[in-house]
């Protein structure tokens, strides 16, 4: 029986429901597989159990990894030592990925368990965490996979004009995490995260400190809200964002913001990770984030915050910035704000159009399905 591994490296869960799905419905309708969920943290382990009850009568074994006891006592304080302890990940644990016939993972650095670790007759296959355009989420290790699953004919797009995609190496299936969520959704009861009813911002800043705004911008940004009362404002960066915050200037908030009645503050919470904020808000103020596109499974009011004042109009990267206001000053972020309802009306249209071209859906089955189907008909043909 061919053995699939569906990998989780990492110390958070956020990448957990963006490939773990294919695993439980590969188990409910191809029995002639086994596979097998492997996590290198308790979070994700436990995130992935709790996703599996959506699926009665999957078959996947779960398994904990092997973490060196030095790296769990630093975990807590990831900085740049993240890409390393995912290398310390797959080295401590080669006899578990030997016995494996393929392997499933959202992420790209697992590609070492070829190029570094020798093991050249496992079959790697790729799932996106995210649908964003950041230039980071397209390296040339994307093209070294045997397979990919893709979740929209954006992403497709992209990587053609790349010459990354071979044909019959690649299937585009959705957006699994959206069921994901929606599932777990009708068990939990909504949050109410203020008293007042004024609109609500959710600013998401990414961590790539490159391209994004916190390190410029991000306490003017606090400041701002913390003098109005007009808006509300959910502060939930990129769950990496504080977890390597000793890369960044501006790492520490300052506590007078966690006591204002119209700021909420989440730095790493699981919320930050499953879609809680980006459902729950009004408005969407980011930079490069991906989840600018999950907010937009409703078309809501985007603005966008260019801190390094690129010239982004013609940068593939930064499609998504025509889907909303773009500023480069509180300034700016005060006068876009207040136009936000009152432009709606012209980006809905462009939302709409962005968000099909991002994620594929098909009536009578789901991504994960999908998925599932595509895998185990490469893997039975490959074989």
């Amino acid at each position: 029986m061919p053995r699939i591994c569906f990998l989780f490296n990492h110390y958070f869960i956020h990448q957990v429901p963006h490939a773990v799905p294919y695993a439980f419905e590969l188990s409910r309708n191809f029995p002639e597989f086994q596979c097998i969920v492997a996590c290198s943290s308790h979070q994700e382990l436990s995130y992935a159990k709790e996703i599996g009850r959506l699926y009665p009568g999957h078959t996947c074994k779960f398994k904990l990894l092997h973490v060196p006891y030095y790296y769990r006592l630093i975990d807590p304080f990831l900085s740049k030592w993240a890409f390393y302890r995912k290398r310390l990940v797959l080295r401590h644990n080669l006899d578990f990925f030997r016995q494996m016939d393929a392997l499933v993972a959202p992420e790209r650095n697992c590609m070492q368990l070829k190029t570094r670790f020798g093991l050249s007759d496992l079959v790697m296959i790729h799932c996106r965490h995210g649908a964003g355009d950041r230039a980071g989420g397209f390296d040339r290790r994307l093209g070294m996979f045997d397979f990919i699953l893709l979740p929209g004919k954006k992403i497709e797009d992209r990587l053609n004009a790349l010459g990354w995609l071979k044909k019959g190496h690649y299937a585009v299936v959705g957006y699994p995490k959206f069921e994901v969520i929606m599932g777990l959704n009708r068990e939990r009861k909504q949050p109410r995260f203020f008293k007042n009813s004024s609109p609500t911002v959710v600013y998401n800043p990414h961590f790539d400190k490159k391209v994004a705004s916190w390190n410029l911008m991000g306490i003017d940004i606090l400041n701002f809200f913390k003098e109005q009362k007009q808006f509300n404002l959910i502060l939930a960066p990129h769950v990496v964002l504080f977890k390597r915050r000793f890369r960044h200037k501006a790492h520490r908030v300052p506590r007078s913001f966690f006591k204002q009645p119209n700021i909420h503050i989440d730095l790493g919470s699981i919320r930050s990770a499953d879609m809680t904020y980006t459902l729950n808000s009004d408005i969407y103020l980011g930079d490069v984030s991906s989840q600018v596109y999950e907010f937009l499974i409703k078309p809501r009011p985007c603005i966008f915050l260019n801190a390094h004042k690129v010239q982004w109009e013609s940068d593939p990267a930064y499609m998504h910035w025509k889907l909303g206001q773009v500023v480069e000053s509180i300034k700016e972020l005060k006068i876009a704000l207040n136009r936000a309802f009152e432009l709606q009306k012209h980006f809905k249209p462009l939302q709409e159009k962005a968000f099909s071209y991002t994620f594929y859906s098909e009536p009578g089955s789901t991504a994960a399905q999908r998925g599932a189907e595509a895998i185990a008909k490469f893997l039975t043909k490959r074989s």
